[in-house]
């Protein structure tokens, strides 16, 4: 779970420090879109790196790419301490992406080797819930910080050195529950895990609205860095919160259709988000996003962790990195919006969140006629 949080603490930490980075770095060229790209950046580094982590994961074990990839993301994530270009920060930013990259996968196809069944989806919800209230300490935390100092942030990616003991008790993490040799091999599902991840990285294009472009958005409405840190927080606050009181339920409604009910519930929020004449209103908009996304990525793990042979755990989960991540990168880019009309994205996010949850619920029924389920779970 520890290990979770540093996913989204990849991003989230300097997210408030953005428009300070972006006044610091204003004669560099083009320094608008490079500030942003240094939140995602990270994106297009795991997006290509994952599978290469997911194939050492599954031959080597879990615990020597964790232990490798939390020396890089200590080193990667303190670099913006004392880099003395834009250029530099953005290295830093790519040898974090390596870090986080290793660690998701990893991480990710640990979880699988150790939990199954009801048990796994209790978990994942779980994790969810602890990432998400990783979220809401570190999005406050790092508006504090970037109240003091555009680098300031950057000093709370050392505090993940404090996890390299633990890492020394977990297991080797080869799957315990590997098929039989002389069994014969089981083969992904590859058409349907295809489309999990293709959901994956339109939900990240759709949910880094938050990060990357929330910031601006709160500041043409006169939120300081703090405030903004405290209202992007309250949104993965509130997933946290929908996560944990899923975990109760796990296992007992079929996760494709809450992934699509929870899309839906975020592009409510995001049309909210776009209308709002105030800060009061974005608030709202961001709590129910929040209440939606809690229940996508659980969802979405759970239905890939059974379309999952233990022996593919590693390079499927790698997959599923690189489109999460991959979606991270490009919502900037897909869903950019021009100075003086930052809410413009929020509006074409929230037509993206309601395809996708109107295609996801269409299919569901569709799968669980042919599957030959009743329809009522």
């Amino acid at each position: 779970m520890l290990l979770s949080a540093l996913t989204i603490m990849s991003g989230a930490t300097i997210a408030p420090a953005l428009p300070a980075m972006q006044v610091h770095f204003a004669d560099t060229p083009n320094a608008a879109l490079l500030v942003k790209l240094a939140l995602t950046i990270l994106g297009i580094v795991i997006a290509v790196t994952a599978p290469l982590f997911g194939v050492l994961a599954d031959r080597y074990g879990r615990r020597p790419v964790l232990l490798a990839s939390l020396a890089l993301y200590v080193v990667g994530g303190g670099s913006g301490l004392i880099a003395q270009s834009l250029g530099a920060v953005l290295l830093g930013r790519v040898v974090l992406g390596l870090a986080v990259a290793g660690t998701m996968t990893a991480a990710g196809a640990l979880v699988n080797d150790l939990f199954s069944g009801a048990a796994r989806g209790r978990f994942l919800s779980q994790q969810a819930a602890f990432n998400s209230f990783g979220g809401a300490v570190l999005l406050p935390l790092g508006g504090v910080l970037a109240a003091v100092g555009w680098r300031a942030p950057f000093a709370l990616y050392l505090a993940a050195a404090l996890l390299l003991p633990l890492l020394l008790r977990l297991p080797r993490g080869i799957p315990g529950d590997a098929p039989d040799p002389a069994a014969p091999a089981q083969a992904p599902r590859w058409g349907a895990i295809t489309l999990v991840y293709a959901l994956a990285l339109g939900y990240m294009i759709v949910f880094y609205l938050m990060p990357a472009q929330g910031p601006f958005l709160l500041r043409a409405l006169n939120a300081n860095p703090g405030l903004t840190g405290l209202m992007l927080g309250s949104s993965t606050l509130m997933a946290a919160v929908t996560s944990l009181v899923f975990s109760r339920f796990a296992g007992r409604f079929d996760p494709r259709r809450l992934a699509g009910l929870g899309m839906l519930v975020v592009a409510v929020g995001w049309l909210l988000v776009f209308r709002a004449p105030g800060l009061g209103v974005v608030e709202a908009g961001l709590l129910v996003a929040g209440l939606g996304g809690g229940l996508i990525f659980p969802n979405l793990y759970a239905w890939l962790a059974d379309l999952t042979p233990p022996a593919w755990r590693g390079r499927v989960t790698a997959g599923m990195s690189s489109a999460i991540f991959l979606g991270q990168f490009l919502s900037p880019l897909v869903l950019a919006a021009p100075a003086g009309h930052e809410a413009q994205g929020f509006a074409a996010g929230a037509a993206l969140a309601a395809g996708m949850g109107v295609l996801l619920l269409i299919l569901t029924a569709v799968f669980r006629r042919a599957e030959g389920l009743p329809q009522h779970a």
